[in-house]
């Protein structure tokens, strides 16, 4: 829907009519205005005919060549039935609907018919076709030229898009052309004024479509289109060239004023700017507005690119220490490519380099930039910068015992280091300084210990992490009684290994329940060691009695201050303990067991209460014993 005013030296532009070629459009039946250049023939409804009449007649004594936008609908298989361009010199209200698109039965006329439905009665090819038709026939056969396809790359054209039709003609060598997306489609050389308008050269142009049981939505603009480019290729420069911007607007009308925006805050109201010099890199939206003789506008936008020249922009980087990637300082450029060399070698990165897992000591960073477009030249830059070596260290801990001074070595394993600070963390809350410490734990379990170093040169050591174990020695050794010259088993309780002080009497002095025959009472020392070192001791005292026989106190005092506070009968040569009993005046039990190992508290009442122990001595024999014991409260 485009005419080209701008491209074509050689078009005359209907010098005798130029006045009145961009007056009022007449609309007839279904056509609507949708904005100041483009017109709707046909809604997509059933039996529709719309026209759109230029208001004055155009001379074809002179040349045109006219550009439009077509819009032909979206439904292909049930879409119709097409729209016509139309020369005729009778009025601007002809037109009919169906499958005569408004062309049909008006005479004298030429019709550039855009034809989207197949209606085998007026011998239509199956695909959407173009035709030069005369005098209203609508019927192939006589055609001036066609039908072939729209269009070159496609049978159909209901295709929801916006498509560029134009239309030529040549007055001097009488030459009628068409046009569809930039493709030739139909030409045909005839004396328009002579063969078909008898000798008027006067005409009516305009649009015609229409629709009947088949329908689409068809529509049409004269063309506006604001163009333009530059002398750079893909509107991409360098920085320093001025850009220069050429107009290639097309419009039907002619265009009678042009405002430019450059995106850089300045504008121009020419047609040709003068070239334009950006002042930086950068990318820029320049706008282009245009306005028609008819008093349409439109505008469009073009981002255009101008790269930077690859500038000597200096780069630092930071010295570090050994594990830590230094700090690269620098600014880089849009538009330009950074390619690295670390110590002579290719490194990975754009724009920055990869400076990770460097070793300790000197290292030089170079890099090369170069423009993605070819600007300026390349441009070399480099810098030295220095890894200091961080200290490398373990740290000597060991298991240990509560309440017992551990002490904890730092040890250095690297040269190049000068360590001033050592630091000692155990578990969260303890915290020690210096290369060996010493420290105490009060409760046995397991410790996480963790030691890092600072040195001279401001590096620190990764930390070291290490789990000690602190242990505690128990051991649990309750006096007890035997008969003299008869062999009895003695038993401590513990979590490590025994030794018994003296051996009088023991079958084996490194075990925790040893056999023991004695002539007299005996007092033995126990100790008992951990395998972490850790040590316990303790008294037994063997008393010996001769027997068998039970020794029951006559009284107690149950006052809870640990002194004979509980009945425990001693039993001495006693196999099994059948009952041990505790009755009052009454003859009530109020206490029984036949545990050894259990005594009565004398919770009851104060007293004298009657007991009786029946038991088995060593030899087999059933003993029963009784007597009475005082409650002292």
């Amino acid at each position: 829907m485009k005419r080209f005013v701008k491209q074509f030296p050689l078009f005359l532009f209907f010098l005798c009519c130029r006045q009145t070629l961009f007056s009022q459009y007449i609309l007839n039946g279904s056509a609507q205005k949708n904005s100041c250049n483009c017109y709707t023939l046909t809604q997509a409804t059933t039996f529709q005919s719309g026209s759109v009449w230029n208001g004055n007649k155009i001379s074809l004594n002179n040349s045109f060549d006219f550009w439009f936008k077509v819009f032909l609908g979206c439904n292909d298989t049930n879409g119709a039935d097409g729209i016509v361009f139309m020369l005729q010199p009778i009025s601007t209200s002809v037109g009919s609907s169906g499958e005569g698109m408004g062309f049909a039965g008006v005479s004298p006329s030429i019709g550039i018919t855009l034809d989207t439905w197949q209606n085998p009665n007026l011998n239509d090819p199956a695909f959407d076709h173009i035709s030069i038709q005369a005098n209203g026939i609508v019927a192939h056969g006589n055609d001036l030229a066609g039908p072939v396809p729209i269009w070159s790359t496609s049978d159909n054209v209901e295709d929801c898009q916006w498509h560029t039709l134009r239309i030529s003609w040549d007055a001097n060598t009488k030459w009628l052309r068409t046009y569809f997306d930039g493709m030739l489609r139909l030409q045909k050389q005839i004396d328009l004024v002579t063969a078909i308008f008898n000798n008027d050269p006067n005409v009516y142009w305009g649009f015609s479509g229409a629709t009947g049981g088949a329908v689409n939505l068809q529509q049409f603009c004269t063309a506006l289109d604001p163009l333009f480019a530059t002398n750079f290729p893909n509107n991409t420069g360098c920085e320093g060239i001025p850009v220069v911007f050429t107009d290639a607007s097309v419009s039907f009308a002619p265009i009678v004023s042009y405002n430019w925006s450059f995106g850089d805050g300045t504008t121009s109201t020419l047609a040709a700017p003068p070239p334009h010099l950006y002042t930086s890199p950068g990318n820029y939206a320049v706008n282009l507005k245009i306005k028609g003789k008819d008093g349409c506008e439109n505008d469009s936008t073009k981002t255009i690119i101008i790269a930077a020249n690859p500038s000597a922009t200096p780069i630092k980087v930071f010295d570090t220490c050994f594990g830590y990637e230094p700090r690269l300082l620098y600014t880089p450029q849009a538009t330009v490519n950074y390619h690295w060399q670390l110590d002579g070698a290719a490194t990975t990165g754009n724009p920055a380099p990869s400076l990770s897992n460097l070793s300790a000591g000197s290292h030089q960073l170079q890099v090369v930039a170069s423009s993605n477009y070819g600007c300026g030249q390349p441009v070399v830059s480099a810098t030295d910068f220095f890894v200091k070596p961080a200290p490398l260290i373990d740290a000597d801990v060991h298991d240990g015992c509560t309440n017992e001074l551990l002490s904890f070595n730092g040890l250095q394993l690297d040269n190049a280091s000068t360590i001033g600070k050592w630091h000692w963390q155990i578990e969260t809350s303890r915290f020690l300084t210096g290369q060996n410490v010493q420290t105490v734990f009060d409760q046995q379990g397991f410790y996480s210990v963790r030691l890092w170093a600072e040195a001279d040169n401001g590096c620190t050591s990764d930390t070291v992490g290490k789990t000690i174990k602190i242990a505690k020695a128990f051991l649990v050794a309750n006096d007890t009684t035997v008969l003299q010259n008869v062999t009895s088993q003695l038993n401590v309780q513990t979590n490590g290994s025994v030794s018994w002080q003296p051996v009088t009497g023991l079958s084996n002095p490194a075990v925790a329940n040893p056999f023991v025959t004695l002539n007299n009472n005996q007092t033995y020392t126990v100790i008992a060691t951990t395998p972490e070192g850790c040590t316990a001791s303790g008294t037994l005292v063997v008393k010996v009695f001769t027997g068998p026989t039970v020794y029951v106190p006559t009284a107690f005092t149950p006052n809870g201050d640990g002194r004979n506070d509980v009945l425990l009968p001693v039993y001495v040569g006693i196999k099994e303990l059948k009952q041990f009993a505790v009755f009052n005046r009454w003859g009530q039990v109020v206490f029984s067991t036949n545990d050894a190992g259990k005594g009565w508290d004398g919770k009851v009442a104060s007293g004298t209460f009657v007991w009786l122990i029946s038991v088995v001595n060593y030899l087999g024999q059933p003993v029963l014993l009784k007597g009475t014991v005082t409650v002292i409260r």
